[in-house]
C-alpha cells in the first residue's frame, strides 16, 4: 500500500471511530473508546463470525449468498445480547421489516434467525461484544470476513 493509500485507510477508520463515539455519546455511553486491534485471531470477532458463516453457506456459492448471510449473523448476534423481552419484541419488529413474498417465508426467515440466536449463545455464551459492523469479501480463493465491535466497559470498582 503506497503513502496516500495508507493516509486515506487511516482517515477512514478515524472517520469511523468519531462517529462511533458520536453516537455512543449520544446514547450516553463512555466517553472513552479503547481500540483493541492486537487480539490473536481466535479471539477476534472477524473470527466468531466466520466460523457461523461457514456453517451456513455452502462451499463455492456466490459473494452475495455470504453476505446475505452474514447480515442475518450479525443481527442475530446482537439479538443474542438483548433480555428475553427485548429480544422478543426486536424479532416483532424485525418481522415488519423483512420483505418476503409471503408470511411463510417471512416465519422461515425469522426461524433461520432464532436458530442463528441459538447457535451463537452455544458457541460463544460468553461473548457480549455488539458487532458494529461486517463485510465479506474473496481474496483470491480465501473467503475473508472483517468486522468490528463494541464492548461495554467494566464497571469500575471506585465509581465513574
Amino acid at each position: 500500500m503506497g503513502r496516500a493509500s495508507g493516509r486515506k485507510a487511516a482517515n477512514r477508520s478515524h472517520g469511523v471511530l468519531d462517529e462511533a463515539r458520536n453516537i455512543i455519546e449520544r446514547v450516553g455511553g463512555p466517553k472513552e473508546i479503547i481500540i483493541r486491534s492486537n487480539l490473536p485471531q481466535e479471539e477476534k470477532i472477524s473470527h466468531a463470525l466466520c466460523e457461523l458463516l461457514e456453517s451456513e453457506v455452502l462451499d463455492n456459492s456466490p459473494l452475495d449468498e455470504y453476505r446475505a448471510a452474514l447480515q442475518f449473523i450479525v443481527i442475530a448476534w446482537n439479538m443474542s445480547l438483548l433480555n428475553a423481552g427485548k429480544r422478543f419484541h426486536a424479532l416483532q419488529e424485525l418481522a415488519q421489516r423483512i420483505k418476503a413474498v409471503d408470511e411463510v417465508e417471512r416465519r422461515e426467515m425469522l426461524a433461520d434467525v432464532e436458530r442463528l440466536i441459538a447457535r451463537k449463545d452455544a458457541l460463544f455464551p460468553h461473548d457480549k461484544r455488539a458487532v458494529v459492523s461486517a463485510a465479506v469479501r474473496f481474496e483470491g480463493n480465501e473467503l475473508r470476513v472483517t468486522a468490528a465491535a463494541l464492548t461495554a466497559p467494566e464497571p469500575s470498582v471506585v465509581g465513574p
